[in-house]
């Protein structure tokens, strides 16, 4: 790209420089043939003035002859003027050092406001991105850093711009754009996929689940509606129903979780660790679907007796203490425990009804959930212990993943679902059986 650059700024050049030639080869094919013409009127001149000179000498007028011609070809030859010539010859020359200026001057005013620096990396970057892309997808062990990470993106750009059918190229790039944290390229990369490949439903459910995860408020509300359709037309879509029964979990919906999990369930081997999975979550959402209807008849009960402000007041108590108890009692803690400890940058802004969310979560695996705490925000550094006792499922276990992380998020409301201006931060990889405690610092907004 560079050398075509290059050709081209010289073909530029070239075409300028032979403008200004032809300009001065023109004006002085010109002035040749005005001398041209003075000098044949000149002779034309001369020989009517010699005739006249032979007229006169015959008819005795004219006594000396040769000093007579000797001015006339003074007189009339006088305006040829050589020294002039030769100026007028040296300054049709002026074109060659204008030439050389307009070079270096163009050279010069490119390399000072040009991007040549930036283009030069960028062609160093195309060069190493077909080793990167292998490098990436085909070894097992990689482990990008991220200058890797940005050079993959610039070149898949630039092969997205000479190739935009290239749908799997944009899920690629809407991928890196959540890497880097960029909510609107990850949006706007994972459209373009499904612009190109209406009919992947993979890609579909992909942009389902960005708007639902990092969409501003509109687009959140639009996904379930979007995911509603998509499951109206894949009816057998094990991984949208996943995402389905994973909404009404976080929505607090337990009997729209067990009918999901129980259509999860008619679509897998019953005697698979899926199948054993789905039972597990459904067991535990319909306790928890107990609990809630249990609470609401003691809403409903408190309420005709005329207590019902105090009954909520007494039941939101007992809910936080319960919560409270959960995460900091040490006798509910079952198998290994890690404790965390969290603090808040100072730009953190919470009210006394926020609602403290810890919870652990699989490395590169579903957003579910493995074990969680829920209490009230009163004042950091927090301490929470999470072991098995925190289990949000029955089967799912702590102690069974080898690696995860562990989440910390602020809800202003009390709910877990995830809104826009919501406080959170994330620890580093987790190994199980860890010893040491869990740092994690509430540093990023929503």
């Amino acid at each position: 790209m560079i050398l075509q650059f290059v050709i081209a700024a010289l073909l530029l050049l070239l075409v300028f420089s032979v403008v200004m030639v032809t300009h001065f080869v023109r004006d002085k094919a010109q002035q040749g043939r005005n001398e041209d013409r003075r000098n044949q009127l000149n002779h034309e001149l001369y020989d009517i003035r010699l005739k006249e000179v032979e007229d006169d000498l015959s008819q005795g007028v004219v006594v000396d002859k040769e000093a007579m011609v000797a001015e006339l070809q003074y007189n009339l030859l006088d305006d040829i003027d050589e020294g002039k010539q030769s100026k007028q010859n040296n300054a049709q020359r002026i074109w060659v050092p204008g030439v050389v200026f307009l070079v270096l001057a163009t050279v010069a005013l490119y390399w000072s406001v040009g991007a040549f620096q930036e283009v030069n990396n960028w062609q160093q970057t195309l060069q190493r991105y077909p080793e990167i892309h292998k490098k990436l997808f085909e070894e097992n062990d990689a482990r990008p850093n991220e200058q890797e990470l940005q050079d993959l993106m610039l070149g898949l750009r630039t092969h997205l711009a000479n190739q935009p059918n290239d749908a799997e190229g944009w899920v690629l790039y809407s991928r890196l754009g959540r890497v880097f944290k960029d909510k609107e390229l990850a949006l706007d990369a994972i459209k373009k996929a499904v612009d190109v490949a209406p009919e992947n439903p993979e890609i579909e459910l992909e942009y389902i689940e960005l708007k639902m995860k990092i969409g501003d408020e509109y687009s959140k509300a639009t996904a379930p509606l979007m995911l509603k359709n998509f499951l109206q037309r894949y009816p057998d879509n094990y991984d949208a129903w996943s995402m389905y029964g994973f909404m009404a979990l976080q929505q607090e919906n337990f009997a729209g979780a067990v009918e999901r999990w129980q259509k999860m369930l008619s679509l897998v081997d019953p005697k698979s660790e899926k199948a054993i999975m789905l039972s597990n979550s459904i067991d535990y959402a319909k306790k928890q679907l107990t609990q809630q209807q249990l609470a609401q008849q003691q809403s409903e009960q408190a309420a005709a007796t005329g207590t019902q402000a105090e009954g909520v007041d007494s039941e939101q108590k007992l809910n936080t203490n319960q919560a409270t108890a959960k995460a900091q009692a040490s006798p509910a803690v079952v198998g290994a425990a890690y404790q965390v400890n969290i603090t808040v940058t100072q730009q953190v802004s919470y009210t006394d009804n926020s609602t403290l969310f810890v919870y652990a979560q699989a490395v590169n695996g579903p957003a579910m959930p493995i074990a969680a705490v829920k209490l009230p925000v009163t004042e950091f550094p927090v301490k929470v212990v999470l072991s098995d006792a925190n289990a949000m499922m029955q089967g799912i276990k702590l102690s069974d993943h080898k690696q995860f992380i562990i989440k910390a998020r602020i809800s202003a409301d009390g709910t877990v679902n995830k809104t826009n201006g919501q406080w959170s931060g994330v620890s580093q990889v987790i190994k199980a059986g860890q010893k040491a405690a869990v740092n994690i610092e509430i540093n990023q907004q929503s």
